[in-house]
């Protein structure tokens, strides 16, 4: 079983996939080179963001998003996710209790990933949600140690 020593430090995204139901949608959302990190701190504070590694810029002034239409902060908003809150290993899971998210939705509850290392040392994080048309989806993110 994974220990939190295992995967404390920096990690780069380096894959991400879908239940086979699925992988079109992901692709068409996060685009077929994502980009991330993940910050898992031994003094148990995690941040994640990952998402499009193509994502257009934003119309408008680069220091202020304010003034790019609405569809294109739309476009932006739905092609990436952050997060960051507290971490802990329970049962073989990564729970973060979410302080601060891109999605204001999380904040306040739990997100969790099952965890494994695969044997070229990589992390592997898993969700699992039961959409609302009843089928359940996996999506994992695989990660390398930040060099």
């Amino acid at each position: 079983m994974v220990s939190a020593e295992d995967i404390t430090g920096t990690w780069k995204l380096v894959a991400r996939g879908a239940s086979e139901s699925q992988k079109a949608q992901l692709e068409e959302r996060y685009g077929t080179q994502s980009e991330g990190v993940v910050i898992l701190s031994p003094d148990g504070w995690m941040c994640a963001a990952l998402g499009r590694g193509d994502r257009a810029r934003l119309p408008g002034d680069p220091e202020w998003h304010a003034d790019a239409p609405d569809a294109d902060r739309l476009a932006a908003f739905d092609s990436y996710v952050s997060y960051a809150g507290r971490w802990r290993i329970e049962a073989g899971r990564l729970i973060t209790k979410v302080e601060f998210a891109l999605n204001p939705s999380w904040v306040g509850g739990e997100q969790v990933r099952d965890v494994e290392i695969l044997a070229d040392g990589t992390l592997r994080l898993v969700v699992t949600r039961t959409w609302p048309n009843g089928e359940d989806v996996s999506v994992w993110v695989d990660w390398h140690r930040a060099d």
